[in-house]
């Protein structure tokens, strides 16, 4: 490793592009406009479109969820999915601090699909 890449936090780190990404939607409009044109990396590419599909799914939820009755079925169901999210964005973003390309589950493979365009 260079001495530039010596800390996470530095911008000139792939990992920072791909830890960032996973931070909101805003973090990730951050990482793809600020720190992603001047240090493309597969593995800021990865992380991108990984994060770029969670944050679809998310906004979807938050629709659908606006839009039904509020009813104990669906907060509980909601809540799951919610849940299943966090979590999926949590072990993404150690992925991304370990300098890992590993897709997520179940969705992993169709972000890379979607969004291969992206990072090129």
């Amino acid at each position: 490793m260079t001495k530039e890449y010596e800390y996470i936090g530095s911008p000139d780190n792939p990992r920072t592009t791909a830890v960032v990404c996973y931070i909101t939607f805003i973090g990730w409009l951050i990482a793809f406009f600020a720190l992603f044109p001047s240090h493309k990396t597969s593995l800021s590419a990865f992380h991108l479109r990984q994060a770029a599909l969670l944050h679809i799914l998310s906004f979807i939820l938050k629709a659908v969820y606006s839009f039904l009755p509020f009813t104990t079925a669906i907060l509980i169901t909601v809540a799951i999915l919610v849940l299943i999210l966090i979590i999926a964005a949590l072990r993404a973003m150690t992925d991304a601090l370990n300098g890992k390309e590993k897709p997520l589950p179940l969705i992993g493979p169709l972000a890379q699909s979607l969004f291969y365009k992206l990072g090129r």
